[in-house]
């Protein structure tokens, strides 16, 4: 074999990185697999084994920005393809780590708000505003996960404030903020979609129209010593805004607060709470009412509203009883 000289061995060093073999073989007057041959063995291979990019230090370094890069939000498409790595080949890596594998929804709603919703164990009082709402104008049963979707939110009907409050709420306790869309005056929604989201709220409730409930741990939960009143009533708050209504007729001295559902047993759920906060009520088919002066005085200072025109309304009702004294 023709020994190779100084010169056609400066030629490939400088040019090996541009230029194909097929060009240095023409520029050194050499075959293909000579040119071949010489590179591999004193420059070694132009793209380094599938298998070599992941041993030693630059290994290591690879792994800790691919799963950096990914607990930081970045998807798994992008990764695959800005370092060349086939999906089951990241999916190994963070396993290894112990990285949890997101779906592609919670993929979708990191692209779309920039963070992941924080989820808490446990009821805290907007949790509970959260889902007390959803038992009484659920826009999505609980179902719809069946089809492969996961959107959470109340139908508020004309009321935007009420949508704004439980935005409010829902806010403070996942740190994300729901849609507000209105659609008409008489069809106000708040909604967002989130697995994670959804998943944490059916721990403790079953959502939908004639089949919604709290669940038996949120039950125990609730009527436990653990649970303060004030924290109890908060919850309440957000069934009585979405179904609760303030009736005064005056001809008839009638003075009431009523929340009615088709759903007997979950009315029968929020009596038993009721009683628990101490508020007296009577149950007349699907409709719940609160009447008489101590008990609707009770429900203002326990639960109450959060939707100003009823919470006027019954201000108003409550000072209509004679002998009434504004504090």
């Amino acid at each position: 074999m023709k020994e190779w000289s100084a010169r056609e061995a400066c030629i490939i060093r400088a040019n090996w990185t541009k230029l194909a073999d097929r060009e240095l073989a023409k520029l050194t007057d050499r075959t293909v697999d000579s040119v071949r041959s010489y590179r591999q063995r004193v420059l070694g291979l132009r793209y380094p084994s599938p298998f070599d990019r992941w041993r030693g230090d630059s290994g290591r370094k690879l792994t800790g920005a691919l799963v950096h890069e990914y607990v930081s939000g970045a998807s798994q498409s992008a990764l695959c393809l800005k370092y060349g790595v086939f999906w089951r080949k990241l999916r190994g890596l963070l396993i290894a780590h112990d990285i949890p594998i997101r779906e592609k929804s919670q993929q979708a709603f990191l692209e779309k708000y920039g963070r992941q919703p924080r989820i808490r164990q446990g009821l805290t009082r907007w949790k509970l505003y959260i889902i007390f709402s959803m038992l009484g104008d659920n826009l999505r049963p609980s179902s719809q996960a069946a089809r492969g979707t996961h959107i959470i939110g109340i139908a508020a009907g004309g009321d935007v404030s009420f949508a704004e409050e439980w935005i409010r709420n829902f806010e403070r306790e996942y740190r994300v903020r729901p849609n507000l869309s209105v659609r008409g005056s008489h069809d106000i929604q708040a909604h967002i979609s989130s697995f994670d989201v959804w998943r944490d709220l059916h721990r403790y409730a079953i959502f939908g129209r004639r089949n919604w409930k709290l669940s038996n741990r949120a039950l125990r939960h609730l009527f436990s010593r653990k649970v303060a009143i004030r924290k109890l009533g908060y919850g309440l708050k957000g069934f009585f805004d979405a179904e609760g209504s303030v009736k005064y007729q005056r001809r008839r001295a009638s003075r009431q607060v009523t929340v009615s559902s088709v759903n007997s047993a979950g009315l029968s759920q929020i009596s038993s709470l009721l009683r628990k906060l101490g508020i007296q009520h009577g149950i007349y088919g699907d409709t719940i009412s609160i009447f008489g002066r101590s008990n609707l005085e009770n429900f203002q200072t326990n639960v109450g509203f959060s939707i100003p025109r009823k919470n006027e309304a019954l201000k108003s009702m409550i000072s209509s009883f004679k002998g009434y004294k504004k504090e």
